[in-house]
């Protein structure tokens, strides 16, 4: 009798046990669903430091290459139809001349006549004192089928003057002038007193019949 007595005393204190147990259960479940929504709703909708962080960097980082090569300063600039900005090139180019040639003044010419024309040399030299060279009195050169122009170290742009003025398209006729122009002795003194000699030869370049 006591057996049946004491065995139905625990049944009955095993149920309230049991409820308790699966209600705490129910309510874990619960709290572990919300806490997962809530943590599945920050992730989809929060910000993302390390997203915000290199986007940060990167805006930083194109600003400063546009200041840089200066494709952010669109001041002045116009507009192509299409929108596309024009730009103006302000670069200019400067040409210097570092020597530039001898006046004519200061350029003292001799003309030697080896063409066998007679006032040959006198004729060419009145037209380079028109021209307002310096010149010295006309001579006789060695008889010779070559006209040559000949200059003095320094003096090869003032001779190219002279070959456009008397031969134009003759450029072959400059010649450097040699430690010793063969010339006829009255004519040495006016060769070494010359910046630049002229011999007429009988080519006709400078002077023909």
């Amino acid at each position: 009798m006591s057996n049946g007595r004491r065995g139905r005393r625990s049944e009955s204190n095993l149920g309230p046990s049991n409820e308790a147990a699966a209600f705490r259960g129910v309510i874990l479940i619960v709290v572990a669903s919300v806490l997962g929504i809530l943590l599945l709703w920050k992730g989809i909708d929060g910000p993302n430091p390390e997203t915000n962080v290199s986007s940060n960097n990167l805006s930083t980082t194109t600003i400063a290459e546009s200041d840089q090569d200066g494709s952010g300063d669109t001041e002045g600039d116009s507009e192509n139809p299409d929108g596309s900005l024009v730009t103006e090139d302000t670069t200019t180019t400067t040409t210097t001349t570092l020597f530039p040639p001898t006046p004519p003044s200061e350029v003292t010419v001799l003309v030697a006549n080896g063409s066998g024309i007679a006032g040959g040399a006198g004729t060419v030299t009145d037209s380079l004192i028109a021209q307002g060279y310096t010149a010295k009195d006309p001579a006789n050169a060695i008889p010779t089928d070559e006209t040559g122009i000949y200059f003095r170290t320094g003096m090869s742009q003032e001779a190219r003057e002279i070959q456009e003025l008397l031969a134009p398209g003759f450029a072959d006729i400059l010649l450097q002038m040699p430690e010793e122009l063969e010339v006829p002795d009255s004519t040495v003194e006016r060769v070494a007193e010359s910046d630049i000699v002229i011999i007429l030869g009988s080519d006709g370049v400078i002077l023909s019949e």
